[in-house]
């Protein structure tokens, strides 16, 4: 028998605080999440927010698991590359998206968060994520933990899920098999599956906009097979993941900060090993 997540009452949402309760949480709870979604075309089928809906869901449930702190989720980011054919889409420049996320993020530990984790629903800000997270370990103080993951790169088998139905290029997908059957389960009001159609993956050696890639928006080979139940195993899948990857978090101590004395380090250290280097010679 599989053992249950120890739930806890209700999610805890920072947007639903004040800042008298932000005060305690932050004293009780080290670790926030800030979901990173957009809002960009997603097929004839799907509405725009599907990415941004599907992190926020995601981080709410491991809120609801664990306790952890979940910030109002950053909706627009980097979606350059689905072009203005299709209509809807707000992006944000590749540095604008960044720069947003660390302010954000610079925010958060201000606020008395000590371990930041920036959970990504969006393939299009995996640069930008890595980017950031970047900055922000040089820039915060070494008492400030940062991390930043794309939900379906939480596990080896949660990718080849996600991903399953554009096989030969799978970092093609988009409103594909599992978007929509996770849009199914979780928003069943929003989507038209009356219009989803199916569209091959290729594997392309250069970059293009999706207005070259698919004249639909969508990139799979299964979208028009998805159900409610394929979403609702799915996201309970990627919810454990979640869920284990944050307790991981939570429980992680950092190693030391690096040395105070850096000029007194470098010399003695730098003594050190020339010392055994003679000692060998």
């Amino acid at each position: 028998m599989e053992k249950e997540a120890p739930y806890v009452p209700d999610p805890v949402l920072l947007g639903e605080l004040s800042w008298v309760d932000a005060v305690e949480r932050t004293a009780q709870m080290p670790l926030v999440v800030l979901p990173v979604g957009a809002v960009e075309q997603h097929g004839p089928h799907l509405p725009l927010l599907v990415d941004s809906v599907v992190v926020e869901a995601l981080a709410v449930e491991a809120s609801r698991r664990t306790g952890v702190v979940v910030a109002p989720t950053v909706l627009y980011s980097s979606s350059q590359g689905h072009s203005s054919l299709f209509p809807g889409t707000l992006a944000l420049t590749p540095r604008t998206a960044q720069a947003v996320l660390e302010d954000i993020c610079r925010w958060l530990a201000s606020a008395g968060f000590t371990k930041l984790f920036l959970l990504n629903g969006h393939l299009g800000n995996t640069g930008v994520l890595w980017n950031a997270v970047d900055e922000l370990v040089a820039a915060l103080s070494p008492e400030v933990s940062v991390a930043g993951r794309s939900w379906w790169d939480l596990s080896p088998q949660l990718w080849e899920d996600v991903t399953a139905d554009a096989p030969t290029a799978r970092s093609e997908f988009h409103a594909n098999w599992a978007e929509t059957a996770l849009m199914l389960h979780l928003r069943p009001d929003l989507v038209r599956m009356d219009r989803a159609v199916d569209h091959e993956e290729q594997d392309w050696a250069f970059a293009y906009d999706m207005s070259r890639k698919s004249l639909s928006g969508s990139i799979g080979r299964g979208v028009t097979r998805a159900t409610p139940a394929d979403g609702r195993r799915l996201f309970d899948r990627a919810a454990e993941v979640l869920t284990d990857v944050v307790t991981r978090m939570l429980s992680e101590q950092p190693p030391p900060p690096a040395p105070a004395d850096v000029a007194g380090w470098r010399l003695a250290e730098a003594g050190r090993i020339a010392g055994d280097d003679g000692s060998r010679a």
